[in-house]
């Protein structure tokens, strides 16, 4: 099949590797396969689009270690000896907090770009349509103020009850270890506080799973955010444990080739290290540092690639969960171009 986007006059005709999106319900395999077909397909698109956060997280974790780099030099050279003046134990400069203060707004906005960016060109591609690049952002850019108060919602749905619980858990441990809890009370506050940590990790998986369409329901449906959120709800109603097994394959499969990049790039660095040690390159030479800087930045490479992948596979995954869960729900049986 070859498909434009109908609302895009600059999208480029593409050849698609599948004859048309599915009519009916999918299964869990088919949810698989299907997600997998459309990664193949469309792998530079998405990529480019999940490189935005990827290189945004690069350049400001770059941007706080060139802040904190000169702290750590000159406590390297104070031998253990230094005065500490300005810095908090373990190292880490006192503004360290004002810095992320600043760093966390700006992912968040690129986030609150990435994502309907992202399930955008998802969505359209299971119709069997493919848009560019510019259009999956420009039509996140237009759309930025919805899709950062979804954002901030969603957040406040996982976060809120979890700083309760959290709450209550330092509370158990502060009674805990205090002089005033004795045996008896350890016996049945411990347990007591275990389960509360579980159900801290049980809530979070079901708020993520009944939210986990609530971008592609926001780009495909034109919803506000509050909206996007119920009819994630709603589109997620039964079937919860179908979407959870879908996710955790695709998390399964894309932590697997992570580990393999990982792995490979370790086996390379050894060969490098092993080279440097027959050359007799020295610590603290110039050598030594160009290898280091080479070898940082090669890892940094690595964990980006990785975190496009990651990025990629689940905005796909979702994307087609969507679908299926609107056939599904609505009735629907035509989500091609235009239906």
């Amino acid at each position: 099949m070859v498909s434009t986007d109908p609302h895009d006059p600059g999208s480029a005709p593409v050849a698609a590797t599948f004859d048309h999106a599915p009519q009916g319900p999918m299964g869990f395999g088919e949810l698989l396969d299907r997600t997998y077909r459309l990664m193949r397909s469309h792998l530079r698109l998405f990529f480019g689009i999940a490189a935005v956060p990827a290189a945004t997280i690069f350049v400001v974790m770059a941007a706080m270690f060139s802040f904190m780099l000169p702290t750590f030099l000159a406590q390297a050279q104070a031998a253990g000896g230094g005065s500490g003046i300005g810095v908090v134990a373990g190292g880490v400069p006192r503004w360290f907090p004002a810095l992320m203060l600043v760093a966390y707004p700006v992912i968040i906005a690129v986030y609150a770009l990435y994502m309907p960016a992202a399930s955008f060109a998802a969505t359209r591609a299971d119709r069997g349509v493919m848009v560019s690049f510019k259009r999956a952002y420009g039509v996140a850019w237009g759309r930025f103020g919805r899709s950062l108060w979804l954002m901030i919602l969603m957040v406040l749905c996982v976060m809120i009850p979890i700083m309760v619980i959290g709450m209550l858990l330092v509370g158990g441990m502060v009674w805990v270890t205090s002089v005033k809890s004795g045996p008896a009370s350890s016996f049945f506050l411990v347990p007591l506080l275990v389960m509360l940590y579980l159900g801290i990790l049980v809530y979070s998986i079901l708020v993520m799973i009944r939210l986990s369409v609530a971008f592609p329901a926001n780009v495909e449906e034109g919803l506000s955010a509050w909206d996007s959120i119920v009819r994630s709800i709603k589109l997620t109603q039964n079937a919860m444990g179908r979407i959870l097994l879908v996710m955790l394959v695709v998390y399964a499969i894309t932590y697997a080739a992570i580990l393999v990049f990982i792995l490979v790039f370790f086996f390379l660095a050894a060969l490098v290290a092993l080279a440097a040690v027959a050359a007799h390159v020295t610590q603290g030479s110039t050598a030594f540092f160009i290898l280091a800087g080479v070898g940082v930045l090669g890892y940094s490479l690595v964990i980006m690639a990785a975190t496009v992948l990651s990025y990629s596979a689940m905005t796909t995954a979702t994307a087609v969960i969507y679908h299926d869960q609107r056939r599904r729900m609505d009735g629907l049986s035509d989500l091609q171009p235009g239906g």
